[in-house]
């Protein structure tokens, strides 16, 4: 499972004031759904990478066995692609939220904000 988001910060051990123990590289990523996160920036794409960039984010399995997530941003997208993808979860998130409104009262409420 991947899912898309766009680069709000890349945060780059090298950069001037930064005290890093290691030379990997994050980013703060406003996911489709409005999750803000901090992922690791797979190192092939480290030096490539930068603010407003649609990436997407590996949310697959460690291992088939594991609970635990990759959480890594593996692929940068071209703006007109990224931008296109992005209005469509956008779309989807407020057809959610509509959904949601309409239900109130109902016995089950899904948790979308």
């Amino acid at each position: 499972m991947f899912h898309v988001g766009k680069i709000m910060e890349v945060i780059n051990p090298k950069a001037k004031g930064t005290v890093s123990a290691d030379k990997s590289v994050q980013a703060v990523v406003r996911m489709w759904d409005s999750n803000l996160l901090i992922l690791g920036v797979d190192s092939k794409l480290s030096r490539k990478i930068k603010e407003r960039d649609f990436v997407l984010c590996d949310y697959m399995p460690m291992t088939p066995e594991s609970k635990h997530r990759n959480l890594k941003i593996t692929k940068i997208l071209p703006k007109k692609q990224g931008d296109k993808i992005w209005r469509e979860f956008e779309g989807e998130v407020e057809r959610r939220r509509k959904m949601i409104r309409e239900m109130k009262g109902t016995p089950y409420t899904p948790h979308i904000r």
